[in-house]
């Protein structure tokens, strides 16, 4: 801490000149005066209040204890604190009378006075001593016959964060060159106050935030279903990842009870919590569509529909719906707007492509499923989102469709969580093991 030492003057220095009536004081004005006991004063009330708001971090506690403080030093008849960084953007926070009664309602302050003590970045104050001195200074500073007005900038980390105003209709209190000075110096340490208290705030908020998406993570992660393992004549496997605590991607598997198996996969735009629980939000409503009707023609239509209704204009859902019928060996799907199925057969790879738009665009589009694509023992299908094919290299460039393809194909002999393994290999081969820019989904389903 510094040391501070006074030395006694030989001479009582002459009184400074009063200031000019009505005008704004801009001088730089020392806060030690040569006074020791005026300035030891000065000292003690500054170093007070520096301890005051240092000592506590809650904003709106600091935000309270700087006007208080305001009208302990100033003598002030009301203080009001102004949050924000330019004249046109502040906003009263709070304000009060000596009394401490809170002050409410239509306030009124000189603007004129706190617009340039926020232009030039300095405490000013003026003396008002006759009602045209008031007009000048402001319709406000006329009407409320204020006598006395005073105004700092509250400036941290070469950011202006507020103005503090203090102003007086007393005719005896005019508000010194002394006063401007130890009102200035306050305000810089207020300012600092203010800026710690927000910083704390935002951190409170941001670990709120954490804790809220990690709520979301789990709850999606409970509500997404592991691959089946007793599916009659089909091996199913998964590897799902998220990019962000909680997808955008979805998925699901329902056996039906004709022996029939559904599966599901779809991305809706973005990724976080929202997207998460939209996802949610689809895949409880195909579970009760499947319970219900039996086309997914129509079940497809009817979603789309839902989403129109429920979701913010410009977010969209890509979906790819499959019905696997292994003992007839045929397979029928729906696809809106999502990245083609592949089907490996003994014979080379097919891709089995888009049969309708994205959900969630237009309110009465029909969709209509493939016809029915006969299935062989040791066929391959392979579902996936489009974090899959658009994984970027270190040089920027997607994996690809081909790529994938060509992974497929040759791992086309393996079983389904082996075919992801080699998928899961030559992406992080691709990518250089850096982490995901987009959620990713892929199911492999091997015909036995």
């Amino acid at each position: 801490m510094k040391r501070f030492w006074f030395r006694k003057r030989d001479e009582t220095p002459p009184p400074p000149p009063p200031p000019k009536a009505g005008a704004d004081d801009r001088e730089s004005s020392a806060l030690l005066t040569g006074d020791a006991g005026v300035d030891s004063r000065s000292l003690e009330i500054l170093l007070d209040t520096i301890a005051a708001v240092t000592a506590n971090i809650d904003l709106d506690t600091v935000l309270r204890d700087i006007v208080d403080r305001s009208l302990q030093v100033t003598q002030a008849e009301r203080a009001i604190l102004l949050l924000g960084s330019s004249p046109d953007e502040l906003t009263v926070r709070t304000a009060q009378d000596r009394e401490g009664r809170a002050l409410g309602g239509d306030l009124q302050w000189s603007r004129s006075l706190v617009r340039r003590c926020l232009e030039e970045g300095l405490a000013v104050r003026s003396v008002v001593q006759s009602d045209q001195q008031a007009l000048e200074l402001g319709q406000s500073v006329y009407d409320l016959k204020l006598r006395a007005v005073m105004c700092a900038p509250m400036r941290a980390r070469n950011r202006t964060v507020g103005v503090i105003y203090v102003d007086s209709r007393a005719m005896r209190r005019e508000f010194s060159a002394r006063d401007l000075a130890l009102f200035g110096a306050i305000s810089a340490q207020l300012a600092v106050s203010v800026e710690n208290a927000r910083l704390h705030a935002d951190s409170l908020e941001k670990v709120r935030l954490q804790k809220d998406v990690e709520i979301a993570r789990r709850i999606q992660q409970h509500l997404l279903p592991p691959p089946p393992q007793d599916v009659g004549g089909l091996q199913v496997a998964l590897r799902y990842e998220a990019a962000e605590h909680a997808s955008g991607d979805t998925y699901d598997f329902m056996p039906l009870p004709d022996g029939r198996f559904a599966v599901m996969v779809g991305d809706v735009t973005g990724h976080g919590v929202g997207a998460a629980l939209l996802t949610h939000a689809v895949q409880s409503a195909l579970r009760s569509y499947l319970e219900l009707i039996d086309d997914v023609d129509d079940i497809v239509t009817r979603l789309n529909q839902r989403l129109v209704a429920r979701i913010e204009t410009g977010n969209f859902m890509s979906l790819l719906l499959a019905v696997v019928d292994p003992h007839a060996g045929t397979m029928h799907y729906v696809n809106a707007g999502h990245p083609g199925m592949v089907h490996v057969r003994k014979d080379g790879v097919t891709v089995h492509d888009k049969t309708g738009m994205v959900l969630g665009v237009v309110a009465d589009q029909a969709y209509e499923s493939s016809a029915p694509i006969a299935l062989a023992a040791g066929d391959l299908l392979f579902l996936h989102t489009d974090g899959v094919d658009e994984a970027m290299s270190p040089q920027r460039e997607p994996f690809g469709d081909a790529r994938l393809q060509a992974v497929l194909q040759a791992a086309r002999g393996l079983g389904a969580d082996d075919v992801l393994r080699r998928v899961d290999e030559a992406l992080h081969a691709h990518t250089g093991g850096k982490a995901l820019d987009d959620d990713l989904t892929m199911i492999a389903i091997k015909v036995l």
